[in-house]
Order: structure tokens, then C-alpha cells, then sequence
């Protein structure tokens, strides 16, 4: 009974951990490669999964989180990421303003 009991929470902290990878998908127009004009570069999939890598930092595989009210961006896994203040959403022509910096497709 109590290797059951070991069983059932060693699942649920792996699908727990498995299901915080993914996320919600980001809006259309976010979504896909971006290059930013001081060669960070960021990533939203229609799959949920996100990732950045600028200066030393970096994730893969992780979600992105939008916050409408306060107008940021955060791509984060597992207690790791980054956020971003929105200062011009993407456009027609492919590009975008987070925290300054112009990110294009």
C-alpha cells in the first residue's frame, strides 16, 4: 500500500512538471522566431512553448504568460525566465518594441 502511495505522488509530480512546460498558446500574432535589434532572440509556438536566449540567459521549452493589465510578457520554465514590458505589440510589418528593444520575424 505505501509503494502505491509513493507511485501516485511520484506521477503526480512528473505530469505536474510535464504539463508546466507546455502553456496556453501565445495570441496569432506573437506567435514564431523573433530577432531583437541587440541579437537576443525569442521564440512563441502554437503549441504553448516558448524560449529566449540574450546575453547569458536562456530558456527552451518553457511557456509564455501575457499580462494584459500591466502590458508584459514573461517566458518562464520552471522558475526560470524572463519578463518584458510591451512597449509596441507586433504589426503588419513582422515587428515589435519590448523593453526598448525592436524584434522582428
Amino acid at each position: 500500500m505505501k509503494n502505491a502511495a509513493n507511485l501516485t505522488v511520484i506521477l503526480t509530480v512528473f505530469l505536474s512538471l510535464v504539463l508546466a512546460c507546455g502553456g496556453k498558446p501565445a495570441p496569432l500574432k506573437y506567435q514564431g522566431h523573433w530577432t531583437g535589434s541587440d541579437g537576443s532572440t525569442l521564440y512563441m509556438e502554437s503549441d504553448g512553448g516558448a524560449g529566449f536566449k540574450f546575453e547569458s540567459k536562456s530558456v527552451s521549452g518553457g511557456a509564455a504568460t501575457f499580462d494584459d493589465s500591466a502590458k508584459t510578457l514573461t517566458i518562464s520554465m520552471m522558475g526560470i525566465g524572463n519578463t518584458w514590458t510591451i512597449d509596441e505589440e507586433p504589426n503588419d510589418a513582422g515587428e515589435m518594441k519590448l523593453n526598448g528593444i525592436i524584434y522582428r520575424k
